[in-house]
C-alpha cells in the first residue's frame, strides 16, 4: 500500500512536469522570435511527433524523457494539451525509472489544475535496461491502472473521482475515487475498496481487504478502513465497523484493529467428523500477522466470543478480553510448500465463561452440557486446530454439568484450579480440580424422596484434588476420585476419608484410609468403605467400628443386647444390605450395647427378621440390671456363653446356642451340646418411648441345655457342686437348677452323691429335691464328717 501511494504521487508530479514542459516550450517560442500563431478562442497550436529530453548537468544522467503524439494549446482559457503522452522519471542514479502513459492531459493555467483524460497507466521502478512497454519486463512491478486525474500544481495533491485498479508486490487491488495529499503523506480511497494482500508469503496466504472508505497515511504506516470493513484470509471472514491496519517499514502486514467486529473460520474436512467452523466476535479485534503475512494471534476486548462447533459438541468461550493464537504449520500443494495458521490456543480473561454443549450424534446418549467459570480460560487446540485438547484455569473455578435427560445429575465443581483434557473428536478423556468443593442434584427419577413430593438432598464434597475420568466417545464420566481429607454431606448422611473413588458406571463409592461413614441412627470406621449409591448397601474393612443408636420407633424387643443403649460393633469387615436391615461382621466380630456383648467369627444382624445369628467362637456377654435399692459398689453380675454358634430371634427373646455350649454366671458354669436362653421380656414404655427391659434386674430368664450336661458351682468357701444330665433347665429368677435325662447325678464335695430321675437344686437355699423314677428308687450316698 505504501509503494501504492508512492506511484500515485510520482504519477501526478511527472504529468504536471509534462504540463511545465510544454509551458517552456511556448516561452521558447516568443524568446526566439517565432511565438505560435493566433488562433481562435479555442484552440491556438497543435503539434505532433513531439519528443523533449533532459539529463543532469554535472552527472550527465537521464532525468526526464518525454514523448508525445501531438500538444495543443488555447487562448481563453488559456490551456495546454498532450496527447498520448508517455514519460520516463529517472531515480538519482538513473537506474532505474517511473513510467506514466495517458491518453490525454490539459493543464489550466489560471487554476494551476491539470486534469487527464482518458486511461493513465504507471508503472514503478522499472529497471533502466527494461522496457516499460514490453509485458514481460514489468510484470512483477506496481502498476496502476485509472481515469480523470486531477493534479493541483501548487500542492502537489492528485485525485480522480474514478474506478482504479493497482498492483503492487504484496497484491492488488481496486477502488472508485482517489485522493493522494503529498503534503500529508495520505492517500485516500472513497468507496469500493477491494485489496488482496499477498506479503511475501504463497498467494495461498493472502489478505483480501474491503471497505467503504481507506485512508492510508504514510507516515504512520496505517491504513484506515471505514465505516465497515471485511477482511478475509483462507477460511477466516471478519466484519467490523472500523478498522485499523498495520504496516511495518517495508510494507509488510503486521497487525488489525477492528472495532465492533465479528468472525468466523471455517474448516471444512473430508467428511462431517473432521468439518469445524469457529466463530468470534468483540467490541474491539486486533489480529497480528508474522511477516509473511501469516495470522499469529487475534485479540478480542470487551464482550469478547469465541464459538467452535464440531460434529458432536459446539464450545462457547466469552470473556472481557479472548486471544486465539495460531501455530503456522507448512503443507504442500501442487507441490509446493505453503504456510497456514492453525488455532493453536483460546485464552478468555474477566468474568470468562467457557460452555461445551454436546450434539446429539447416533449411537451415542447426550451427555450433560459443561459450562466452566473463571476470571482466565485457557483452551489448547489439537494440532489440526479443529478440536480441544484441553482446557485449563489458573485462579478459582466453577464447573457446573447440567443435566441434559430426566435421569442425569446436575452437578456443581468449585476448584482453586480445573484442568480438564479431551480425545478424539472433542470427547472429554479426563478431568482435574485442585481444592475441589462439589454439589450434586440428584435426579428424583433414580432416588427415593425422603418424603412424598419432597427433592432428595443435594450432596456435597470437599477434597484437596479431583479427577475424573470418562467413558470414550461419550462424554460420560466413568470414575471419579478425590483425594486428600475427603468430606461427603448427604442429608442426615456424611463420611470422610484419605482419599474417595466413584465408579459412576456402578454409582459406587469407595473411602480409602481413616475412612468414616455416619448418619443420625450411627456410623462406621474403617480403612475402607464402599458404598452403593442407588441402594445404600455398604462393605467395609479393615480395623471396623461401628455405632448404631437406639431407634425409638423399632419393635418391642428388636435388639438380644440392650436397645437403650447405642449398639457398637468391632470387626474386620462390615456389610450392610436392604437399606441397612441386614448387617454382616466378620472377623474377630465384637457387638455390644451398654456393657452386653457378643464376640464371634461372624455375626449377621437381619432387622426386618429380628434375628442375629452369630458363627465361630461365639462368646456372649449380659449383664444383670442392678435393682434400685442395690449398693452403689454392688458388682455387675455376667452371663457368658461361649459356643460355635448362635442364633437369636427378637420376637421370641430365645437365643439357641449350639456345637458344645459353656454358660457361665457367677460361681455356676453349665457345659452342654446345646443350650436355648430364653432373655428377660421387654416391656413397652408409657407414650411409645423405647422398650425396656422388665423390673427384673436379670437380662437372662431361664436356659434350656440339652446333650452331656454338666453343672457346675464352685462356692465361697471352696466346696464344689456338680450335677450331670442330658437335660437341664436353669431358672435364675429363683437360682434353681433342674437336671433330667440319662441318669441325673449331683456331687456336692462336702455332703456326697445323688442320683434321681430327676434332681432339682437350689443354689440360693442350698436345697436339693430329688425325684426317683418308677421302679428306680433314688439314691444317695452322705459323707460322713
Amino acid at each position: 500500500m505504501r509503494r501504492l501511494s508512492v506511484l500515485l504521487a510520482i504519477a501526478a508530479i511527472l504529468l504536471a512536469g509534462a504540463v511545465g514542459f510544454t509551458y517552456k516550450t511556448r516561452n521558447r517560442f516568443a524568446k526566439h522570435g517565432a511565438p505560435p500563431p493566433q488562433v481562435g478562442s479555442h484552440i491556438a497550436v497543435a503539434h505532433s511527433g513531439w519528443a523533449y529530453t533532459k539529463d543532469d548537468p554535472q552527472t550527465n544522467r537521464p532525468v526526464v524523457r518525454i514523448s508525445a503524439q501531438s500538444f495543443e494549446a488555447t487562448d481563453n482559457p488559456s490551456t495546454t494539451g498532450l496527447h498520448e503522452v508517455a514519460l520516463r522519471i529517472y531515480d538519482k542514479s538513473g537506474k532505474s525509472y517511473t513510467y506514466v502513459r495517458s491518453q490525454s492531459a490539459l493543464f489550466e493555467e489560471a487554476t494551476g489544475l491539470m486534469k487527464s483524460q482518458g486511461a493513465v497507466n504507471i508503472v514503478m521502478n522499472v529497471p533502466s535496461d527494461k522496457d516499460a512497454e514490453k509485458a514481460d519486463d514489468i510484470a512483477k512491478l506496481v502498476q496502476v491502472q485509472t481515469s480523470g486525474v486531477t493534479y493541483e500544481t501548487k500542492s502537489g495533491k492528485a485525485e480522480t473521482d474514478q474506478a482504479a485498479s493497482f498492483r503492487f508486490s504484496e497484491g492488488d487491488g481496486s477502488a472508485v475515487g482517489v485522493t493522494y495529499d503529498p503534503n500529508l503523506g495520505e492517500l485516500h480511497l472513497k468507496s469500493a475498496v477491494s485489496l488482496d494482500w499477498i506479503g511475501q508469503g504463497p498467494a495461498g496466504n493472502k489478505m483480501h481487504i474491503e471497505a467503504g472508505d481507506l485512508v492510508y497515511r504514510e507516515r504512520e504506516h496505517r491504513i484506515y478502513l471505514s465505516p465497515w470493513s471485511k477482511l478475509v484470509r483462507q477460511q477466516t471472514n471478519i466484519a467490523a465497523q472500523n478498522s485499523i491496519v498495520q504496516l511495518d517499514d517495508d510494507g509488510n502486514l503486521q497487525r488489525i484493529d477492528s472495532e465492533h467486529a465479528a468472525g468466523n473460520d471455517t474448516r471444512a474436512g473430508t467428511d462431517i467428523e473432521q468439518a469445524k467452523q469457529t466463530q468470534f466476535a468483540a467490541d474491539h479485534m486486533t489480529a497480528l500477522f508474522n511477516d509473511d503475512g501469516v495470522m499469529t494471534e487475534m485479540q478480542g476486548i470487551g464482550n469478547a466470543h469465541v464459538s467452535s462447533a464440531q460434529a458432536t459438541s459446539r464450545t462457547n468461550l466469552t470473556g472481557d478480553r479472548a486471544t486465539m493464537r495460531f501455530r503456522i504449520d507448512t503443507k504442500l500443494v501442487d507441490g509446493e510448500p505453503e504456510d497456514e495458521s492453525n488455532l493453536n490456543e483460546v485464552i478468555a480473561d474477566g468474568h470468562a465463561v467457557a460452555e461445551s454443549e454436546p450434539l446429539p450424534h447416533p449411537g451415542v446418549k447426550l451427555a450433560e452440557s459443561h459450562l466452566l467459570r473463571s476470571d482466565h480460560i485457557d483452551l489448547e487446540m489439537m494440532p489440526d486446530g479443529k478440536n480441544v485438547r484441553a482446557i485449563r484455569t489458573p485462579g478459582n473455578a466453577q464447573l457446573e454439568f447440567k443435566p441434559n435427560a430426566p435421569d442425569q445429575a446436575h452437578r456443581i465443581i468449585d476448584s482453586s484450579r480445573i484442568e480438564v483434557h479431551y480425545g478424539a473428536d472433542s470427547y472429554i478423556d479426563s478431568f482435574h480440580a485442585w481444592n475441589a468443593a462439589t454439589k450434586t442434584e440428584k435426579p428424583a427419577s433414580t432416588v427415593k424422596p425422603t418424603a412424598p413430593g419432597k427433592a432428595p438432598p443435594p450432596a456435597y464434597t470437599w477434597s484437596d484434588l479431583l479427577a475424573a475420568k470418562f467413558e470414550p466417545g461419550s462424554n460420560q464420566a466413568s470414575t471419579i476420585e478425590q483425594k486428600n481429607h475427603f468430606r461427603y454431606e448427604e442429608g442426615l448422611r456424611k463420611a470422610s476419608a484419605d482419599t474417595a473413588f466413584l465408579d459412576q458406571t456402578a454409582n459406587r463409592i469407595t473411602l480409602v484410609q481413616n475412612a468414616r461413614v455416619s448418619d443420625d441412627t450411627g456410623s462406621a470406621i474403617a480403612d475402607k468403605i464402599v458404598m452403593n449409591q442407588q441402594t445404600g448397601d455398604m462393605d467395609a474393612t479393615g480395623h471396623v467400628v461401628s455405632t448404631h443408636a437406639p431407634d425409638p420407633n423399632e419393635k418391642p424387643g428388636t435388639s438380644m443386647l440392650d436397645n437403650t443403649k447405642t449398639m457398637q460393633a468391632k470387626a474386620d469387615s462390615m456389610q450392610t444390605r436392604e437399606n441397612n436391615t441386614k448387617i454382616v461382621y466378620s472377623g474377630h466380630a465384637v457387638m455390644w450395647q451398654g456393657a452386653n456383648r457378643v464376640a464371634a467369627n461372624e455375626i449377621r444382624v437381619d432387622r426386618d427378621a429380628q434375628t442375629l445369628v452369630a458363627s465361630g467362637d461365639v462368646v456372649s456377654e449380659l449383664v444383670d440390671n442392678n435393682k434400685p435399692d442395690a449398693a452403689p459398689t454392688t458388682a455387675p453380675l455376667f452371663t457368658v456363653v461361649r459356643a460355635p454358634e448362635l442364633h437369636y430371634r427378637d420376637d421370641t427373646r430365645i437365643a439357641n446356642y449350639t456345637g458344645g455350649v459353656k454358660l457361665i454366671r457367677g460361681q455356676l458354669t453349665v457345659t452342654s451340646k446345646s443350650l436355648m436362653a430364653y432373655l428377660t421380656p421387654k416391656q413397652d414404655k408409657p407414650g411409645g418411648a423405647t422398650p425396656a427391659v422388665s423390673d427384673d434386674n436379670s437380662s437372662l430368664d431361664h436356659a434350656l441345655a440339652d446333650g452331656s450336661v454338666v453343672v457346675e458351682e464352685e462356692l465361697a468357701n471352696g466346696d464344689l457342686r456338680k450335677g450331670t444330665a442330658e437335660h437341664c433347665e436353669y431358672i435364675t429368677k429363683l437360682s434353681k437348677v433342674v437336671l433330667e435325662g440319662g441318669h441325673p447325678e449331683f456331687h456336692d464335695s462336702q455332703k456326697g452323691f445323688t442320683r434321681g430321675r430327676q434332681l432339682t437344686y437350689f443354689s440360693g437355699d442350698d436345697k436339693l429335691i430329688v425325684d426317683g423314677a418308677k421302679g428306680t428308687p433314688a439314691y444317695t450316698q452322705m459323707k460322713k464328717h
